[in-house]
């Protein structure tokens, strides 16, 4: 399988490629980051599938857009995740990039007790477009269309809590059906080194939402043979001592510059108090499992519609709709500009924003529609500010 990703990855454009690109030029929006080469990438992930290529793309912008992923430099994550949040960059032996995650690291209930999910996830999902940004420079001296990189999770220091924090295991799953569907081709391996017995009983039940060109990727050696496994792909002369190689840095082991170890726990100096954070709103609904929670607003080109959400307990999703015709009978006949999301906000509350670019009617969802048991009581804020 590995021979065959490589061979996708290293064949120079065909002629039935070139021309795919151009054609899909003519329906995808107009963005810097979909280049050439990141159309390519797609296309070959879909086998060629040029229709199925085109409608996953075109939810991709949306995505982009919403997430505002290509003004990441531009984005500061809350300090808590970047004292906290073990991750770094290094290269495997063939110089393309290696993503370090120290997921085992992470105090995930103190992390989620002070961030909203949503940070969490952007903060995850602007790691991995930095990633694709070295690969993309490592492409340039290559001289292939697009290189790929390796994901390595060390889950050194993971605790039960990791497995046991509903709120965590929400947002990681979120993370993950989020890369399935938005990076295809991206990873060419995914290590998880020093995983105890309990991760591996956890990863046997996360497999079933794990598409089969991510399954395939993934390694677990066991926890006495992980330095071996690494060997395989990294040169260890140039690779930390901490993770098993021969480099160091004035004499520190885990390379800070290059890695940021993150171990916590995170001091509840950052805790929110859910009680007091979410004081003033404007509305408190309760939305009914199976059900939906739908406010209508009609506005100008360039409006900003900003939001802010919180349940009492457990999970609640959303979405922005526009209906083009104002007569639309139901969500599925609008264009979704805000793409589905379902977060964990009950213990910090989601905020967000999202600019306009047509003038008339949009649905705001809350959805419960997945719940057959739990209602949840909602308060929300949604704020417009019209130029």
């Amino acid at each position: 399988l590995q021979i065959m990703i490589d061979h996708v990855v290293n064949r120079s454009t065909t002629p039935q490629e070139a021309q795919a690109i151009r054609d899909l030029r003519t329906i995808i929006p107009s963005i810097e980051t979909l280049t050439d080469n990141y159309l390519l990438r797609w296309l070959r992930s879909f086998d060629l599938r040029f229709d199925e290529c085109a409608e996953a793309l075109k939810k991709h912008v949306v995505f982009r857009k919403a997430w505002q992923l290509d003004d990441i430099g531009h984005w500061e994550a809350p300090e808590c995740l970047e004292k906290y949040c073990g991750y770094g960059y290094l290269s495997d032996k063939e110089g393309n990039p290696i993503l370090m995650s120290l997921l085992g690291n992470m105090d995930v209930e103190g992390m989620l007790k002070s961030v909203a999910t949503a940070e969490y996830i952007k903060f995850s999902l602007v790691a991995i477009e930095k990633g694709i940004q070295l690969c993309e420079e490592r492409a340039k001296q290559t001289g292939k269309p697009f290189e790929q990189m390796m994901l390595v999770f060390d889950l050194d220091h993971i605790s039960a809590a990791h497995f046991s924090c509903r709120q965590f295991a929400s947002s990681f799953t979120t993370l993950i059906t989020l890369f399935q569907d938005h990076y295809p081709l991206v990873l060419k391996k995914v290590l998880i080194i020093r995983a105890p017995e309990m991760a591996r009983l956890a990863y046997s039940t996360i497999t079933s939402f794990l598409s089969e060109p991510i399954t395939s990727l993934i390694e677990i050696p066991s926890e006495s043979d992980w330095k071996r496994a690494l060997e395989k792909y990294v040169s260890l002369d140039a690779w930390p001592m901490h993770w098993g190689g021969q480099l160091a840095e004035n004499g520190d082991p885990i390379c800070p510059s290059k890695i940021r170890y993150g171990l916590g726990p995170v001091p509840d100096s950052y805790y929110v108090n859910p009680d007091t954070v979410f004081p003033d709103y404007d509305q408190l609904t309760t939305v009914y499992a199976g059900d939906k929670h739908l406010i209508q607003i009609r506005v100008k080109e360039n409006s900003r519609i900003s939001w802010q959400y919180m349940t009492t307990e457990e999970d609640i999703g959303f979405a922005i709709h526009y209906d083009s015709t104002t007569c639309a009978d139901n969500l599925t006949e609008m264009e979704a500009v805000y793409p589905y999301i379902r977060l964990e906000c009950s213990a910090v509350p989601i905020s967000g924003e999202f600019t306009t670019e047509k003038p008339g009617t949009y649905i705001i969802e809350f959805d419960n529609y997945y719940s057959w048991f739990s209602a949840k009581k909602l308060r929300y804020n949604i704020e417009i500010d019209e130029c």
